[in-house]
This record gives C-alpha cells, sequence and structure tokens, in this order.
C-alpha cells in the first residue's frame, strides 16, 4: 500500500516536472527566421506585405501559374508602404517580405479552394 502511493506521488511529480520543462522551453526557443524579433501582426511592414502578398498569391492561383512566394518585384523590392518614420529599410523589408510570404499562402490557397467559407483548412 504505502509502495502504491509513493509511486502515484512520484509520478505526480514527474508529470509536473515534465510540463513546466516543456512549458518554460516553448518560450525559450530561439527566434528562427532573424536576428531580429518576429514580425509582428500590427506592424506595418509585415501588413503590407501581407496585404500585397495575398493579391499577389490569389492571382497566382487564379491564372494557374506555379506558387512563386518569393518572386516579382513587390517582395524583392519590399518597400510598399515604407517611410522613413517606420525606422531602419533593411529591417522594414525583412518584416514586409515575412508578411508577403504568409499573405502570399493565404491568398493562393483561398483562391485555389483549401479553406472553406469559415477560412479553416477543408482537410
Amino acid at each position: 500500500m504505502f509502495l502504491a502511493s509513493s509511486f502515484r506521488t512520484c509520478r505526480k511529480a514527474c508529470v509536473l516536472g515534465l510540463a513546466t520543462m516543456f512549458a518554460v522551453g516553448a518560450f525559450a526557443l530561439p527566434d528562427k527566421g532573424s536576428s531580429h524579433a518576429k514580425a509582428n501582426r500590427k506592424d506595418p511592414a509585415f501588413v503590407s506585405g501581407y496585404n500585397e502578398g495575398y493579391r499577389q498569391g490569389g492571382n497566382d492561383s487564379e491564372a494557374l501559374a506555379n506558387y512563386n512566394d518569393q518572386g516579382g518585384p513587390a517582395y524583392q523590392q519590399a518597400i510598399d508602404g515604407y517611410t522613413a518614420q517606420y525606422g531602419d529599410k533593411e529591417v522594414y523589408q525583412e518584416r514586409f517580405r515575412l508578411g508577403y510570404i504568409a499573405g502570399y499562402k493565404a491568398g493562393w490557397d483561398f483562391n485555389s479552394g483549401l479553406y472553406n467559407r469559415l477560412g479553416a483548412g477543408s482537410w
């Protein structure tokens, strides 16, 4: 009886310890995309890139063109919407491109029927 009780206590402690370890580890993951903080979806550069990418991805999908989320002048230049008040142009361009890629995929998927009317994956 004592052994079973000790086992349950140990098991609870181990589960709690593992859960804590994973939770702390998730917040400590390094940024995969760049040396800068990940772009916020409210960031003007990301939003501008997303909108342009969404438009282009939808157009490409509708035209049955090849998927090309890093092509075209808007992605290459990545300065649409930029003003000096946004600071470093290279940081703006990096965040614009992150938004463009995300928007391109969303526009492509939406126009190719990969999303249902609620926006969730149809798979």
